[in-house]
């Protein structure tokens, strides 16, 4: 009997050493950037990040210092702060705060990045990874909108073109949708730039920035949200949970403490109130997109019966709606992390 235990315990252990590979894999990022890249796996480079080592060496050092009247409240403070070094460059396409608040001031870089002062750094970084990553799958959907307007512009100047030598179309016309196509060939240009560009930005916050991912795994669709929590729930759970605030916090005086504890519901409010305008906008993207596919099934009913000819137009604004449909997605997805990060859970 004894034996057999002993046989089975082995049978365990190399039952176990043969999973552990697997195990570690699942939590540990890769040594290599995989391809194609799926943003789950993007994700678990963040821990072993520059940035957020840099900063988890500096609070590890502040924390071994003494504390003296001189420091002990400015080290404390700035335990959570990422160290001194080169500013994170601004996504090309994803910018939520703008696509929600169309009305609002263009260009509002600070509120249009899912990073902030209020979020530890590896939570900033899982941020960065996560917008960074949607970046470039704008890219490339843009690169396929825009290359697919090209493709009807010069249809329309080629075929202007030849009915300018059959004296059935005015050299200005022509020269109208020339232009038009110049136009639109140097968008394309520009989105495909875009594409190099921004996988070269997801590439560093991975901290490979030698090795740009070519593909990328669309994450699937996420489930229905639940209802959106209250923002006195939302700014007590991030006073309490968020260790970067209560960095902030510790040892400061009451009048800054206060600054924190208001700076904290300003970012929880924006944020839910952000997802609430995101929901809007979703059903108006949805409702385009759906229209667009029907026009697009006339369009080729249309072309089929040679009664009409812009099938190549409508496919062209089809892909624009579905491009337009999947960055609501994107920064609802997004937003959400960011509100999960404020209260201190991981995004």
């Amino acid at each position: 009997m004894p034996a057999q235990l002993t046989t089975e315990a082995l049978a365990i252990v190399l039952v176990l050493l043969a999973l552990a590979p697997a195990i570690t894999s699942a939590n540990e990022a890769p040594s290599t950037v995989p391809d194609p890249l799926s943003l789950e796996q993007a994700l678990r480079f963040a821990a072993t990040h520059p940035r957020v080592i840099a900063a988890e060496q500096d609070a590890g050092a502040e924390a071994a210092e003494p504390e003296t009247p001189e420091s002990g409240a400015g080290a404390s403070a700035s335990a959570s702060v990422s160290p001194p070094g080169l500013p994170r460059a601004q996504p090309l396409y994803l910018g939520c705060h703008t696509v929600a608040f169309s009305g609002a001031r263009s260009n509002d870089a600070e509120r249009d990045v899912a990073w902030s002062a209020l979020l530890s750094s590896a939570d900033a970084q899982r941020l960065e990874i996560m917008q960074r990553f949607y970046d470039v799958l704008l890219a490339d959907l843009s690169f396929a909108r825009d290359n697919e307007a090209m493709a009807v512009a010069f249809i329309q100047f080629d075929r202007a073109e030849a009915r300018e030598e059959l004296g059935q179309f005015s050299p200005l016309r022509t020269a109208e949708l020339q232009a038009d196509y110049q136009l639109i060939r140097r968008q394309r240009a520009a989105s495909e730039a875009a594409q190099r560009v921004t996988r070269a930005l997801l590439a560093t916050a991975l901290g490979h920035p030698t090795s740009l991912p070519r593909q990328l795994l669309t994450p699937a669709p996420e489930a229905p949200e639940d209802a959106l929590p209250e923002l006195d729930a939302v700014v007590a759970a991030a006073l309490e949970q968020n260790a970067a605030v209560e960095a902030l916090m510790r040892g400061r005086s009451q009048a800054e403490q206060a600054l924190v504890r208001m700076a904290v519901r300003e970012r929880a409010l924006e944020l839910l109130t952000r997802l609430e305008l995101l929901e809007v906008i979703a059903e108006q993207a949805r409702s385009e997109s759906d229209w667009r596919d029907l026009k697009l099934d006339e369009s080729r009913t249309l072309y089929e019966l040679e009664a009409k000819a812009d099938l190549g137009f409508s496919m062209s604004q089809q892909t624009k709606a579905r491009r337009d449909e999947q960055e609501i997605a994107f920064c609802r997805a997004l937003t959400r992390a960011e509100l999960d990060a404020l209260q201190g859970l991981e995004p």
